[in-house]
């Protein structure tokens, strides 16, 4: 069954594709929004206690859809199609220029598409629609592509402002994060774990060999993990890099995620940081080391 949002939403789109085209197809028209018939229908009756204020016959949406056929008429106050607000089109237009940054996509493709949606949504509001991306280090941000397509390592200089202190790492990456900055996961030699560091915060960077791997990162330390998140820790499903993720709308559990987990240590570490989201997970060695740390 459709929330009620869902519901809302389809309706304003229904009226004018209706409007639009006298006389669908009612079965047509359920496949194209996605509905079976009888969902139609039912949104299509409620089309007659919608209208204008005062609630009069003639302030309603008329309906018919004898036949098999479907017509509407007196909707004139809901026909226009749904516009994006200014708002709305710049978070797009925003994201398409940020996904046009990350490695593996086809970036001409994306910023023509952003190129669309900024004219087709300056030509609506009558206002031009005019947004930035994370600003960056273009350079970094190019060999930091460079490095996750081919494996390689980086070794940097980092600032950590907590300790107002210039380390030194010999890092892996493997993907870019966009934020309030540019962020890079990466497997980090000197912690013998996955980090996350922010792009504003590497000072130096160069090339360098993949050390060798240290007892807290060998290959058998690798393995899959099963985590549920309640609906407060959903957001941590879009932080991580999941395998795989299920959702569900009522329990204690809302999303299922399964990742690859590369260190005990880390997981132990994570499984403190958000236990109170955590709803369930399927590997004890970590719950038992994060119970020790507690000790």
């Amino acid at each position: 069954m459709s929330s009620a949002r869902e519901r809302l939403t389809r309706l304003l789109s229904l009226v004018p594709y209706l409007d639009a085209h006298p006389g669908a197809d009612l079965e047509e028209t359920a496949a194209y929004f996605g509905i079976d018939s009888d969902t139609l229908i039912d949104d299509l009756q409620l089309l007659f206690v919608t209208g204008r204020p005062g609630h009069m016959p003639d302030d309603l949406i008329d309906a018919s859809w004898e036949g098999g056929q479907i017509f509407i008429s007196n909707a004139e106050e809901v026909s226009v199609p749904v516009r994006l607000s200014a708002e709305e089109a710049g978070v797009l237009v925003l994201a398409l220029e940020l996904l046009s940054s990350l490695p593996g996509l086809d970036s001409a493709a994306v910023a023509t598409a952003a190129e669309k949606l900024r004219r087709a949504a300056g030509e609506n509001l009558r206002t031009s629609v005019d947004v930035s991306p994370i600003d960056t280090d273009e350079e970094l941000l190019a060999v930091l592509k460079e490095a996750i397509d081919e494996e390689a390592a980086l070794t940097i200089d980092y600032y950590v402002g907590s300790r107002d202190e210039l380390t030194r790492r010999t890092i892996a990456p493997t993907r870019l994060v966009p934020g309030s900055d540019w962020y890079v996961d990466a497997w980090c030699y000197s912690a013998g774990a996955p980090r996350r560091f922010a792009l504003g915060s590497i000072r130096s960077w160069e090339r360098a060999c993949h050390p060798p791997l240290s007892v807290n990162e060998t290959t058998t330390d690798s393995h899959e993990v099963t985590l549920g998140l309640s609906a407060r820790g959903a957001w941590l499903a879009d932080e991580l890099d999941v395998t795989k993720r299920e959702y569900f709308d009522s329990g204690e559990t809302n999303v299922r995620i399964r990742l690859i987990v590369h260190s005990v240590d880390w997981l132990s570490r994570f499984l403190l940081c958000h236990a109170d989201v955590i709803t369930e997970i399927d590997d004890t060695e970590a719950v038992a080391a994060a119970l020790r740390r507690l000790g």
